[in-house]
């Protein structure tokens, strides 16, 4: 007894032991363990001890370092325990690597693990880069690099027999992060932050501030020795002073970009919103020839030595919503300018399509402020943020990743009025069947802020095999990401491999001659996100309209039935009743209300009897009240497959008819326009303005409107005098009126 009692407690120990944190001071000794505040132990040490899901807490000070600090690719956490590596409360601690050499191996932490997260800790000094970020899934927040002699954080590889684009380092975050100082003996290399060379994918840069630095603010330089990086994204960030160091020394042999987004020709499609860029040496934001898809949206670029925007002859690049104001040369904007939503600099004057010219009054303040928030982002405060008034208000399009308020984005990386949209999104999953397997993700949670990369993992259950992602994920692997700028539903699909318990048959909402899915009593439609494949069908609101299957079975038995639906209308639980052959084979399946339009999920299952051969499955409302959204169906049993329509069965999903009782007055219109329309029910509206000849000039508004009459007021007084085309659309239909300016 003695002894199992003994076994008990050491057992416990090493528990206890597990579960605590680290303390690490400047003056601490390795023969410390560093469990105890009052007895540090060495930043060395607590590095090599550190379990996963714990904590290093690094006391104020510097730490003088004449050595890197790795760690090694095996020195990991995991998905849902990060290593953590925090500033303890209220202290700034200071890695100082200037007694080290300058040399290119000698980084100052080395960071080659996974799963690894730093707050708080500034590294200077180094003899290369300040940190070499090399692993995967790591999370770099509010540290700052300064001083150190190549660029101050750089993603690339560290082991040198990474060759492979998925050897790279992966899915790192970078969150509010400030690089200032860096340069190295060639004034050429040292960016503030890096991500090139030999960069995996999903990486992000979220709020952080560049300035000041010898080269560039910001590198994403790829070449033909290593071929292309994965495509990075820019959210939010600032780069100033680049070229210039806070002392005022320059030299003429680096670069001197804000954002330089390539290199040698390789294209590849980084994402760049609401990123800004001023007072910097060379370009504010440029291609460096990258042919690539790049997206840059909603970003501000002032008062740059050369362009605001440049970007060469080939680039494909996609513009909307930027903003480019005083530069020491004229934009370079090749690829797609999504017109009129950019305004940018050329000749040394404003240019954009629709009219639109910027000038110092559109702006609060043209005189640089940048400070801090309480959790590391750039504050600028009144400094290029648009003036009460200015034309730039509401002049934008609507996009992917792009929150505002009003009517329509702003023009540029400042949205006025601050934001009617979440600052957190959500990542919602379905498993198709409920029993095949689970799903997790890292980071854990489910909420998430924009730009957040979140890896998800699918595990079969017993008796089924993983088949594939759907919604907002795509792909075979058991493990995908997802970059998360709105809300998402992902769907992992399992199939089962038992040949005694059956297996389950998927139908999707596009029809065709053999797919399962025929025809629907409303429409097809892609207005919510988060349906697999994009589309779902949207019933008219009356009693006995429905959705029709066709299912082929080989022999009568017992099948079960689950729809994938959202219900945001509702404010109880709707229901309907499962038809099979044109007989009711379930008087009531439930269709729970969901939080919104774009929160998808799945009924429970109900069973019902199929014959052999070809059946005709229908789900059909039993009342006039607002129905779920249905996106599709599962069929589960022996060996069901998609059974062939009749050609009546076929037609595809109606066509949104012209909506009635929409008006446009006074009409022609010189100051100010009138659009009233009726809503059947609470419904999303978009309203659009089109040139006479089609081209997109703005949307007035999408969001939605209650039942009944409705009527907004639109600002004419500035669009020249012409005709324009107003298209207004529901969930019921849509119809275009012409307006005269005049």
């Amino acid at each position: 007894m003695k002894t199992l009692l003994l076994a008990l407690l050491c057992l416990a120990g090493a528990n206890l032991s597990y579960a605590q944190t680290l303390y690490v001071s400047p003056s601490g000794s390795a023969s410390n363990t560093g469990t105890s505040i009052s007895a540090p132990t060495t930043l060395a040490n607590a590095l090599a001890t550190v379990t996963a899901g714990n904590t290093i807490y690094l006391r104020g000070g510097t730490y003088s370092l004449s050595a890197s600090v790795i760690i090694t690719a095996s020195n990991n956490g995991t998905s849902s325990a990060y290593k953590s590596v925090v500033a303890y409360t209220g202290e700034t601690p200071v890695l100082d690597f200037s007694s080290m050499a300058i040399a290119d191996a000698n980084r100052g932490v080395i960071l080659d693990g996974d799963y690894w997260h730093w707050t708080g800790i500034t590294i200077q000094g180094a003899g290369d880069n300040g940190m070499l970020l090399a692993g995967n899934s790591n999370i770099i927040e509010k540290c700052i690099f300064k001083g150190n002699h190549d660029s101050g954080l750089q993603l690339s590889r560290y082991v040198t027999s990474n060759t492979t684009l998925a050897s790279w380092p992966t899915n790192n975050t970078i969150l509010n992060c400030e690089a200032y100082d860096n340069q190295d003996p060639d004034n050429e290399d040292a960016d503030g932050f890096a991500a090139k060379l030999t960069c995996g994918t999903g990486n992000v840069f979220n709020g952080c501030i560049s300035h000041n630095n010898i080269d560039d603010g910001y590198d994403l330089y790829a070449k033909d020795d290593t071929g292309p990086i994965g495509p990075v994204t820019l959210i939010n960030c600032l780069a100033y002073g680049n070229g210039t160091l806070s002392s005022g020394g320059t030299s003429g042999d680096g670069d001197k970009n804000g954002f330089k987004l390539g290199g040698s020709g390789i294209a590849v499609a980084h994402i760049v919103r609401r990123c800004v860029s001023f007072n910097n040496g060379h370009h504010g934001f440029t291609d460096n020839n990258n042919p690539g898809a790049i997206e840059v949206t909603n970003n501000t670029s002032y008062n740059n030595a050369e362009s605001n925007f440049n970007f060469r002859t080939g680039s494909t690049a996609t513009f909307k919503n930027n903003l480019s104001y005083n530069a020491g040369s004229s934009d370079a904007t090749n690829g797609t300018d999504v017109t009129p939503t950019n305004v940018w600099w050329k000749s040394g004057a404003s240019s954009n399509t629709g009219g639109l010219v910027v000038s110092s009054a559109d702006f609060q303040s043209l005189s640089p402020a940048v400070t801090k928030n309480s959790d590391g982002s750039p504050n600028l405060g009144t400094f290029l943020a648009l003036a009460s008034g200015s034309d730039m208000i509401d002049k934008g399009v609507t996009t992917t990743g792009i929150t505002y308020s009003g009517s329509a984005p702003d023009i540029g990386a400042r949205e006025s009025g601050g934001s009617t949209n979440p600052s957190t999104y959500t990542v919602s999953v379905t498993v198709s069947p409920s029993a095949g397997g689970t799903v997790t993700l890292s980071p854990s949670g489910g909420s998430y802020t924009s730009g957040t990369v979140v890896t998800l993992t699918a595990t079969p259950a017993s008796g089924y095999t993983f088949s594939s992602w759907g919604g907002s994920a795509s792909g075979t692997s058991t493990t995908t990401t997802v970059t998360v700028t709105s809300n998402l539903s992902v769907t992992a699909s399992f199939t089962s491999t038992s040949t005694g318990g059956g297996s389950t048959l998927h139908i999707d909402d596009a029809a065709t001659s053999t797919g399962g899915y025929c025809s629907a009593d409303g429409s097809r439609q892609n207005t919510y996100s988060g349906a697999d494949g994009g589309y779902y069908i949207n019933l008219s609101n009356a009693s006995g309209k429905g959705v029709n299957y066709s299912v082929s079975v080989p022999a009568a038995g017992t099948y079960s039935f689950v729809f994938r639906y959202s219900n945001g209308g509702a404010t109880v639980s709707t229901t309907a009743r499962l038809l099979v052959n044109g007989s009711t084979a379930v008087s009531s399946v439930s269709f729970p209300k969901t939080t919104s339009w774009t929160a998808w999920t799945t009924t429970a299952a109900v069973t019902a009897t199929l014959a052999a051969g070809v059946n005709t499955i229908r789900i059909e409302t039993l009342s006039s009240t607002e129905f779920a959204l249905i996106d599709w169906l599962e069929v589960t049993g022996t060996t069901p497959t998609a059974g062939a329509c009749s050609s009546s069965a076929r037609a595809v999903a109606a066509v949104k008819p012209e909506l009635t009782d929409t008006k446009v007055y006074p009409n022609p219109a010189s100051n100010t326009a009138a659009i009233s329309f009726y809503n059947e029910k609470t419904d999303r509206v978009q309203i659009r303005m089109y040139s006479s000849n089609g081209q997109l000039l703005k949307t007035v508004v999408d969001k939605e409107f209650p039942a009944g009459n409705n009527q907004l007021t639109m600002d004419v007084s500035s669009l020249p005098q012409s005709l324009y085309l107003i298209k207004v659309e529901n969930s019921a239909g849509s119809n275009t009126l012409k307006l005269v300016k005049q």
